[in-house]
């Protein structure tokens, strides 16, 4: 069952990851218009990611529903070629990819917390969501895009693929740090 602290967190992030998509991500879609090029400068989407993550304590679909959420609140926004605002076909990637995290990771969560390795749950889904998604992304939209665009994005993911993978790993341990600080408050 949903508690208003679930519904509480779910929009908070939401909104949260919103905000850093329509500042982080807009910004190298609207000025250094390279596919791809926002998954490896998006620590911030990897510190909440690792926040929530740990906050949702393993019950299912929170991060499902903070996907669609997030699906519906970045419609009016403009993420580079092939995803033009308003459409709501090109937001499927973010729900497909938040319902694979939601359904891999919250399956392994009492598991982690009974070995006492959350720090790794906060680690793993976020690097899980950063270098699987621009593979989702780029075989969802194949069909929506031009193979010279698909393969600009794939090059360019491939040779930043450690980038992105670092930065997730930081990005889930700061997370991690953050939600231990939480934790001792509350």
């Amino acid at each position: 069952m949903w508690s208003s602290k679930d519904i509480a967190y779910v929009v908070l992030f939401s909104v949260l990851s919103v905000v850093n998509l329509a500042t982080v991500i807009q910004f190298f879609a609207v000025f250094l218009p390279l596919p791809g090029v926002a998954y490896f400068v998006d620590i911030v989407g990897a510190i909440l990611g690792g926040i929530n993550f740990l906050l949702f304590e393993g019950r299912r679909w929170r991060i499902f529903a903070k996907g669609i959420l997030i699906a519906l609140l970045t419609l009016p926004f403009y993420f580079g070629p092939g995803a033009p605002p308003f459409n709501i076909i090109t937001r499927i990637p973010i729900i497909i990819k938040m319902l694979l995290v939601d359904v891999i990771f919250n399956s392994l969560y009492g598991t982690f917390k009974k070995r006492n390795k959350l720090h790794w749950l906060s680690i793993l889904p976020v690097t899980f969501f950063f270098t699987v998604g621009p593979f989702i992304d780029m075989f969802f939209f194949s069909l929506f895009v031009p193979f010279e665009l698909l393969w600009l994005t794939y090059s360019f993911v491939a040779m930043m693929l450690p980038l992105i993978v670092g930065l997730s790993i930081a990005g889930g341990y700061i997370g991690y740090g953050i939600y231990k600080r939480v934790e001792k408050i509350t």
